[in-house]
């Protein structure tokens, strides 16, 4: 196994459950100390009961990140857990809701908008004096909706576009500070809950040849080849890799 991330300290968002969870297992065999943060304290302390008992450091704070005085409290608790040094930041934590513009009511819009981009905006934000310390790197999670227009997705795509931005813009403003961020841009993973959203409850064969004639791979996306983008983003290997918008879908944006 390689050990990447050995003496490193690394934050995931989102990570009681789902791809968060299994990124922060990676991390761990990696060699990493993990903080997982999630709103869901429950599954937070079943994710760290899991991950403990396969020998992994792992801790929990539970978070809604999108209330600034937490994220900034919880962040201030980070620094000392780990004195300081934070190496890692992925921001996963997302929500995905459907309808377009004439059906997107403005309680939808902000809610969404504030989970994916204010959430990113505000854990990036008090991260960004840990990183600072020793180097580092943000990874943010966009999606493919965020550079190609995609019906019924107004807000989400709204949302993750102003994941994209502003990570273009923190890695112009920061890498002088020695942290690198970069974004990757998911195709659809059908083995996530937001992938069984996005493919509804309609999985005629019919219904799923024309949503795989997007992606000239041939499939949807597997959720390891996604954790494989974020943990070499996030490496040193990637030493040189600065505000990128990663995709990591197939080919579908490049059709």
């Amino acid at each position: 196994m390689i050990n990447r991330y050995t003496n490193k300290n690394v934050v995931i968002t989102g990570a009681a459950g789902g791809m968060g969870f299994e990124m922060a297992r990676r991390f761990g065999n990696e060699g990493a100390s993990v903080v997982i943060l999630d709103i869901n304290q429950n599954l937070l302390d079943q994710a760290v009961q899991i991950l403990h008992d396969e020998g992994l450091t792992v801790t929990a704070f539970a978070l809604d990140g999108t209330d600034a005085h937490a994220v900034a409290r919880v962040f201030g608790d980070i620094g000392t857990h780990f004195s300081s040094a934070l190496h890692v930041l992925v921001n996963n934590a997302g929500i995905i809701d459907f309808g377009g513009i004439e059906e997107t009511d403005l309680d939808t819009w902000n809610r969404v908008m504030a989970v994916n981009a204010t959430g990113t905006f505000l854990c990036s934000k008090y991260a960004i004096e840990l990183l600072k310390i020793q180097g580092g790197a943000i990874v943010n999670f966009a999606s493919v909706a965020a550079v190609v227009g995609i019906p019924k997705m107004a807000v989400y795509s709204a949302a993750k576009a102003a994941v994209v931005g502003f990570a273009k813009q923190m890695a112009v403003e920061d890498a002088g500070q020695g942290i690198r961020v970069n974004c990757v841009c998911p195709g659809t993973v059908a083995d996530t809950a937001i992938g069984q959203q996005i493919l509804g409850t309609d999985r005629s064969d019919a219904a799923m040849q024309k949503r795989l004639q997007k992606y000239p791979i041939g499939r949807f996306g597997h959720p390891e080849e996604i954790e494989e983008a974020v943990l070499f983003l996030a490496s040193d290997a990637a030493s040189f890799i600065c505000g990128v918008v990663f995709a990591v879908d197939g080919g579908m944006t490049a059709a």
